[in-house]
């Protein structure tokens, strides 16, 4: 008797055990992953963004959702990092982490890079991880699920300065963005420069405020930059990567399921910027010759050159310069 008795319970047991099993699945609530970022709707990066949205909710069955918010609608660029440090964000997108990934700077010199995959596996690997990964989560909180690529950076003018070599630059109001590598590199062959938000620039140009300024193909066509100046001058100066900030709290609460589907997600998402920033380069240059834009071919060893010592600005920079050269 005692022993069908226990039977009884185990069976009673197995099954309450299998009930809430249920229960808690049908009682889960999915989870809302809010991405912002400056980018225009229709730029690359917003569409990669907005694949990688469709790929997360459709490999995670609906369990794993983006919110998006394009265009700045949540701030400034620095102000949506600081909402990823505060979780009020869950993710923004941002290359000028130099302000919160101090040894960024010296992984960001002109010319630094043979190409993209040199660029990227310098970023992704041991080099990246011990300067800029790890510090970003040890200082702020933030973790990094992934990369997309932004393109070749390119300088362009207006038509009362025409650029076709370093000593051209002397005296020329140049806009980056606020990072100390760009700004001391270009200031180290005679630039001007001022930095200011990414959303102010075209009327900064339109205005005279700046001469000049300097951003991927892609990027000067999604701003209409080609509106307000005159000259593209194909430096090809940064290979530019954009990285993907992720609260750490936040990628914590993804289960081990939730944080494979979000990370090959991003890496597809990676794939398909550089696909496109490849097959839209000719196009664009194109597309700017039909506005009447000048494109100016240069030599590119004459500015390498110019930029050579751009790594002994920094402290420490021409040893990562030398360790970056290292990376196959």
């Amino acid at each position: 008797m005692k022993l069908k008795t226990r039977k009884i319970l185990l069976v009673f047991l197995t099954v309450s055990i299998f009930i809430f099993g249920l229960c808690s699945v049908s009682l889960a609530k999915d989870i809302v992953i809010k991405v912002g970022h400056i980018f225009t709707p229709g730029s690359t990066i917003n569409d990669c963004t907005q694949m990688v949205a469709d790929l997360v909710e459709k490999r995670s069955k609906g369990s794993l959702k983006f919110e998006i918010f394009p265009g700045g609608q949540l701030g400034a660029q620095l102000d949506e990092v600081e909402g990823v440090k505060m979780g009020t964000q869950d993710i923004t997108i941002l290359g000028a982490i130099d302000r919160f990934a101090p040894n960024f700077t010296m992984f960001n010199l002109p010319f630094m890079y043979r190409d993209m995959d040199h660029c990227y596996n310098v970023l992704t690997g041991p080099l990246g991880k011990k300067y800029i990964l790890d510090d970003l989560v040890k200082r702020h909180g933030i973790y990094v699920p992934g990369f997309f690529y932004f393109g070749v950076r390119m300088l362009t003018t207006d038509a009362k300065h025409p650029v076709t070599k370093p000593a051209d630059v002397k005296g020329l109001k140049l806009r980056t963005p606020d990072m100390k590598a760009w700004i001391k590199s270009w200031q180290s062959i005679g630039a001007n420069v001022t930095a200011f938000p990414w959303g102010e620039l075209y009327m900064a140009l339109k205005q005279g405020v700046v001469d000049a300024q300097e951003n991927p193909l892609p990027a000067i066509r999604d701003m209409k930059f080609y509106e307000v100046q005159k000259n593209i001058i194909l430096t090809k100066h940064i290979y530019d990567y954009t990285f993907i900030l992720m609260n750490n709290k936040k990628w914590k609460s993804l289960d081990k399921t939730q944080q494979d589907i979000l990370v090959q997600a991003l890496k597809d998402g990676l794939y398909y910027s550089r696909g496109r920033i490849a097959r839209e380069e000719a196009v664009n240059i194109n597309f700017f010759k039909e506005k009447g834009i000048n494109i100016v071919e240069v030599d590119t060893a004459e500015w390498q050159k110019a930029f050579a010592k751009a790594p002994d600005l920094f402290e420490g920079g021409r040893e990562i310069y030398d360790k970056v050269q290292a990376v196959k």
